[in-house]
């Protein structure tokens, strides 16, 4: 691969988060409440830590649950605040764990943002020390440019998935391979795992897993470092470097789990707009055009197993759905994941109920800042409890953010820049 050759590429369209939609397609498929098992999908930081893992928690503090950035359209235009990072902290010592620092392919990489925009979204392909399993038990993520580094998130590769993403990479003329939203892999891991990590922001520290748990690696796996840079300040060359603490398989940790929250997505077009994709049926032709039939499966279900009528959803900028827990498990943090129309995300335990409780409540959502945020004290969840998701939308941001494509449409779940998804994690361990 050459760092100097370019070649057209589409706009963010094909690779956000494609491993947890697989994850929310078992769901949909097996009517499943047992939560997804796997490794977590964050580097999350319970017990008093803080971490890159809760991006938005280090940005505000650690019991803080809200973020700004895209649902005013502030940080599309001017990116966020690079004094934060401009002094990477690394990571601490732990007797009998390893620590390893991964580099950018080639030591840099200088953002090429497609399309004559400003922003890139940029996976990188990188290499654990001697193919060893085991389990990482902390991250932190040392930015090299602070003027160009908008987001980083770390994903894992399973060993299935490690021809495809060489292949990715291969492919791109640039180094690395364009993503948008997540590594851009599927299909090879199993499904109902999550593949998230860790996940930083300016601001952003290192983070820690929980006393006793890690994030399982499987042997022969990699990572995908996912940046997202701007260069509305200047297109800068970048060195951002992600250090991992690493346990060996045999230390006696416990996986973290992640227990995916889906709710289906159905925003119409503002009012006052029109065109031709403000029909839904058009819009949901769209999606699956670009990304299969599987996106009907995923549109439908979602409004199925969430009390709406499949074939007749009513349009609205708020959705919100209901697990039953299946099993004791004791949540560490909680994630929330939207695109750019996102506003705000929440997860309740127990709505309605003298036991209610909010375990996530992001009140200005940032698509930059999509860490899970640590709860300051665990959350005991047991068979029979009630978790509820719920996602709020401003579909007149897409004539304010340039990153958005600026045609009205109705909107519904799908994995491109145009489209929108609503999803909590909660990262938990359990007894067995």
């Amino acid at each position: 691969m050459g760092a100097t050759a370019s070649k057209p590429r589409r706009r963010h369209q094909v690779s956000a988060l494609r491993l947890l939609l697989a994850a929310v397609a078992a769901t949909l498929l097996l009517a499943s409440c047992s939560g997804s098992s796997g490794a977590s999908g964050s580097g999350s930081s319970g017990s008093g830590s803080s971490g890159s893992g809760s991006s938005s928690a280090n940005a505000e503090s650690n019991s803080a649950n809200t973020s700004s950035g895209h649902g005013s359209g502030d940080a599309a235009a001017d990116g966020h605040d690079a004094a934060a990072s401009a002094s990477p902290v690394g990571l601490d010592p732990v007797a009998g764990q390893q620590i390893v620092t991964l580099t950018l392919p080639g030591g840099s990489y200088t953002p090429a943002p497609p399309n004559g925009g400003t922003d890139d979204y940029r996976c990188f392909v990188l290499d654990l020390p001697n193919d060893a399993g085991g389990f990482a038990t902390g991250f932190a993520v040392l930015p090299g440019n602070p003027a160009v580094t908008h987001h980083a998130i770390l994903y894992k590769v399973s060993p299935e998935q490690v021809a495809t993403a060489q292949a990715k990479d291969a492919e791109d003329q640039q180094t690395g391979y364009e993503c948008f939203g997540g590594s851009g892999l599927a299909g090879a891991q199993s499904l109902g795992t999550s593949d998230w990590i860790t996940a930083w922001a300016p601001g952003g520290e290192p983070s820690n897993t929980p006393a006793g748990y890690g994030v399982e690696l499987a042997s022969g796996g990699k990572v995908v470092l996912q940046m997202h840079y701007n260069t509305r300040k200047g297109i800068q060359p970048d060195t951002t470097e992600v250090q991992l603490r690493l346990a060996p398989a045999d230390s006696g940790l416990k996986p973290l789990y992640s227990v995916l929250l889906p709710a289906p997505v159905e925003v119409p077009c503002p009012e006052g707009q029109t065109g031709p994709l403000c029909d839904r049926s058009a819009a949901v032709a769209d999606v699956v055009n670009r990304f299969g039939d599987k996106s009907t499966v995923l549109i439908n279900g979602l409004n199925g197993i969430c009390g709406q009528d499949p074939a007749n959803p009513v349009p609205s900028n708020t959705s919100t759905c209901t697990r039953t827990i299946k099993q004791s498990e004791l949540v560490f943090a909680v994630a929330g994941h939207m695109h750019l129309l996102g506003k705000s995300i929440k997860v309740d335990v127990n709505q309605g109920t003298a036991q209610e409780q909010n375990i996530l409540n992001i009140e200005q959502f940032d698509f930059d800042q999509q860490g899970a945020v640590p709860l300051a004290t665990p959350v005991q969840l047991n068979a029979g409890d009630k978790v509820t998701v719920t996602c709020t939308w401003d579909p007149t941001l897409r004539g304010k953010n340039p990153e958005i494509p600026t045609d009205p449409r109705y909107v519904v779940w799908g994995e491109g820049t145009t489209d929108e998804m609503c999803l909590g994690v909660m990262i938990v361990g359990r007894d067995s």
